[in-house]
């Protein structure tokens, strides 16, 4: 077990687009901005006490030397999956199919209980949206 306890959990996403990529996860899965930069182009979402956020590929920072941000460049093979736990994950499919969302499939049951599905962001990131059992 480890001496220190985190606090809050979060994931940084290389984005090829920043504007669309803000938009999507800003107008269409309805997380709240806490913060914008602009060069290089940056920002954290939150919701539910999670943070997301989104970084213009390409661009090196001080603090990971060496390291290059680079987004997904095939949506068919996933490396990272971004997960959303609702209430109810038919009516925010709907809500996300008005707004245009591409998904993978309609909600389904697993075995396991629940509801999700899961809808593809701009760059093919996966994002699953789940209703627990």
């Amino acid at each position: 077990m480890a001496s220190f306890e985190v606090t809050r959990a979060g994931a940084i996403l290389a984005v090829s687009h920043f504007e669309r990529s803000l938009a999507f996860y800003r107008d269409t899965l309805g997380l709240e901005v806490e913060a914008v930069y602009d060069e290089p182009p940056y920002a954290t979402l939150v919701s539910a006490g999670a943070r997301l956020s989104l970084a213009e590929q390409g661009h090196a920072a001080d603090d990971r030397p060496g390291v290059t941000m680079t987004a997904p460049d095939d949506a068919s093979r996933a490396n990272v999956v971004i997960v959303l736990e609702v209430e109810d994950a038919w009516a925010v499919y709907r809500e996300l199919e008005a707004k245009g969302a591409r998904f993978l499939a309609k909600p389904y049951e697993p075995p396991w209980g629940g509801c999700r599905f899961f809808c593809v962001d701009p760059d093919g990131y996966l994002v699953e949206i789940e209703q627990p059992a």
